[in-house]
């Protein structure tokens, strides 16, 4: 199985990136594969460093338009199509986990985060990586291709060192119009903190059953009309349906609102555990048996896009009268 090593130049952090990938080739990554590393960058003047600290002799150079995930994505995709990996492996930061979460939705593979180590089988990848808050290990077959995985916080590469040798064996130019604005006309505006899902009162969170872009969209929306904070499951977050920064449960926030209600949720411990100090908890979904609604105080059957979307009707109409 060829595996692509990716390391993005075109924010700080190089050097330590550098080495948690070349840890994790090292010593978390077993079986039959080859390795090359995928530098992206921007600045010309960083190429040649860059170079010096890839962790595989062999790589692939792509030079981009100053930094947008967009356009990263852009570029890791049109890689994806033009070789044949099977894996692409990013460092475990959360610009990593971004990345291998928009490539995954973009090519149709598999995504996972914090791995702790990978095996390359013939034709899918078995991957382990910490649950429950590091109280236990669980086992994932991928199966998707291309597989888009993070290395776990714990290869930090201390005392590895890259190889003293590389060769370029793809140069890729993509920066055409790299000094011109991405935007001409562009507001910027605070993004809100991770912290208000943390000490929310209302909150409304977007699970899977949302289905598309759009019913978590429409759900957003509708939150927000409440006057809630919206959060979503990690299905969502990984699917590039919303933020990571939206995210509730183990690898999230941990909020413990007045009300809380769940449009969509299955209800998995690791979710559960972000949501269950919430005074009272209001889930809708059309699966009976999901744990969510074991666990709820109160269980709409329904859709959950159409009746959240009611209830912000409700609550405005409510507010408007006084």
């Amino acid at each position: 199985m060829r595996v692509l090593a990716v390391l993005d130049g075109t924010s700080d952090a190089a050097e330590r990136r550098a080495r948690a990938l070349g840890d994790f080739l090292s010593d978390g990554l077993t079986g039959d594969s080859c390795h090359e590393t995928l530098v992206v960058y921007h600045d010309q003047r960083d190429r040649e460093r860059l170079v010096a600290l890839a962790p595989t002799r062999d790589l692939r150079l792509i030079r981009v338009p100053a930094r947008r995930p967009d356009g990263v994505v852009e570029s890791l995709t049109a890689a994806a199509r033009a070789t044949d990996a099977g894996l692409f492996l990013f460092p475990g930061d959360d610009a990593g986990t971004e990345l291998a979460a928009r490539l995954a939705a973009r090519t149709g593979g598999a995504v996972l985060t914090q791995a702790l180590s990978v095996e390359a089988a013939a034709d899918r990848l078995i991957c382990r990586r910490n649950v429950y808050s590091a109280h236990m290990v669980g086992r994932y077959d991928l199966s998707g291709s291309p597989s888009c995985v993070t290395t776990d916080a714990s290869w930090d590469g201390a005392g590895w060192a890259p190889p003293a040798e590389h060769r370029v064996v793809a140069d890729t130019d993509e920066s055409a119009g790299a000094d011109k604005p991405a935007f001409d006309d562009v507001e910027l505006l605070e993004h809100p903190a991770a912290s208000d899902l943390a000490e929310s009162r209302f909150l409304v969170v977007a699970g899977n059953g949302a289905g598309t872009r759009e019913g978590v969209d429409r759900i957003e929306r509708a939150a927000r009309r409440m006057g809630a904070e919206f959060g979503v499951t990690r299905p969502v977050a990984m699917s590039a349906l919303a933020p990571l920064d939206r995210l509730i449960g183990v690898s999230g926030a941990r909020s413990a609102p007045a009300l809380c209600v769940t449009a969509g949720a299955y209800g998995a411990p690791a979710f559960f555990w972000g949501i269950e100090k919430a005074g009272f908890i209001v889930a809708i979904t059309i699966d009976e048996a999901a744990p969510i609604a074991g666990n709820a105080d109160a269980v709409v059957i329904d859709d959950a896009v159409s009746v959240v979307e009611e209830l912000a009707e409700i609550v405005v109409a409510a507010r408007r009268r006084g």
